[in-house]
Parts: C-alpha cells; sequence; structure tokens
C-alpha cells in the first residue's frame, strides 16, 4: 500500500530519539499560524491550524487558539514533528512558530449606562494571550456585546512589500473576519485599540526578554 508522505514523515518521527525529539521545540506555545493563513495567496494547499503547549521536561499538549488543551499532556515526540532546511520546525511542511506571551486588558461597553446617565463599562485585566493567533473571548452575558480579540505578529506572505506588525484583531460576530485592528511593530511590547465601543490592550510579559 502506498503511504502518503504525512504517514511517512510520522511513521519516521516515531522512530525518532525521543530524549533527541523531546529537546526540538523549547517550552511555550507553538502554532502554525502565519503558515495557514497565508499558504492559499502563496499558491500552496492550507494546512490545518496546529498549536502545541510545551512544559519544562519535554511534556506536550495539543491546544486550541484560545490555549484549551484539546488533550491531556504527552510524553515523547510530537508525531509528524520535523526540522525546516531553512531552519526551524513543521508539521507536514507547515511551519510551527514559537509564540510571546502577553497578558492583556479588555473594556466594552454596557448597553445600558448608570442611574445617573453616565457610561457603564467592564473592565477585565490580566488575561493571558500569546501573539501567533491567541484569542481572548469575553461574553457580554445579555448586557454588551460578545468581545473576541486575536494577537498575531504577522509576516506577510511571499512578495509582499508589507512590513512586518504585532496586530490586534477585534471581533464580535464574525470569527474570521475582524470588525477592526491595530498594529504596532513587531517588537514593540504593547498594542492596543479603541473603537469608542471596546477598549483593549495587550502588553508583552516581563519575564520575557526581547527577541526571545
Amino acid at each position: 500500500m502506498h503511504k502518503s508522505p504525512l504517514g511517512a514523515l510520522l511513521a519516521l518521527t516515531l522512530l525518532a530519539d525521543p530524549l533527541a525529539a523531546e529537546d526540538r521545540l523549547s517550552p511555550g506555545i507553538w502554532t502554525n499560524t502565519e503558515d495557514e493563513y497565508f499558504a492559499e495567496e502563496e499558491g500552496r494547499d492550507r494546512p490545518e491550524w496546529v498549536g502545541f503547549e510545551l512544559a519544562d521536561g519535554g511534556k506536550w499538549r495539543s491546544i486550541d487558539a484560545f490555549r484549551k488543551p484539546l488533550g491531556d499532556w504527552q510524553e515523547g515526540p510530537i508525531p509528524g514533528l520535523a526540522p525546516r532546511e531553512t531552519g526551524g520546525w513543521q508539521i507536514a511542511g507547515s511551519e510551527l512558530r514559537p509564540a510571546r506571551e502577553f497578558f492583556c486588558w479588555i473594556s466594552v461597553l454596557r448597553f445600558a449606562g448608570k442611574p445617573d446617565g453616565s457610561e457603564d463599562w467592564s473592565f477585565i485585566r490580566n488575561l493571558p494571550n500569546f501573539d501567533q493567533g491567541g484569542r481572548i473571548s469575553v461574553p457580554g452575558e445579555g448586557l454588551a456585546p460578545d468581545v473576541t480579540i486575536r494577537l498575531r505578529n504577522v509576516t506577510w506572505a511571499k512578495g509582499s512589500r508589507n512590513k512586518p506588525a504585532l496586530v490586534l484583531y477585534v471581533h464580535k460576530d464574525d470569527p474570521v473576519r475582524a470588525v477592526s485592528y491595530s498594529w504596532a511593530s513587531p517588537d514593540a511590547g504593547m498594542v492596543g485599540v479603541n473603537l469608542r465601543w471596546v477598549q483593549a490592550s495587550c502588553s508583552r510579559s516581563p519575564s520575557q526578554t526581547e527577541g526571545s
């Protein structure tokens, strides 16, 4: 029976030295957000989005964009993981990138004002996020709009003249198309947005040094 490229890659990975494989990705969050987003624009098949969280000691688990675990902690190599010829790592040909940790606050204008007639805003802070497609959802619970913010360190498709940027997106009803977004330098320590009905800001974790 003919074995698919992914199947062959998985088989080779599982035969690799487990200790060496565990050292491949450093602790933290890794996703293929940028590769998945621009694949079709570059004339490639769009891969499935994947995200991983790695702990000290080599344990790993799959996560979604909200950092929700999709399974238990695993030991040993990540199936399908392989080095890229140009450096870094990939899953079935799709580039993985390490995320930087951020902490965000979100304030949303409520539908009803205060008894004195002034505006009433919710405010939630210290929300962990990451800059490789990380999302935070704030349900309005009928008192305010449901809001989701998304954070990306964007590097554009090959051939684009756009410069890399740290981008903060605001989503309301559509999880794909944002209602608005703002951007900063890719090495910025903070990015924020104010749309009059929602305000948000994300600051890089002080535990991470520049360029990590």
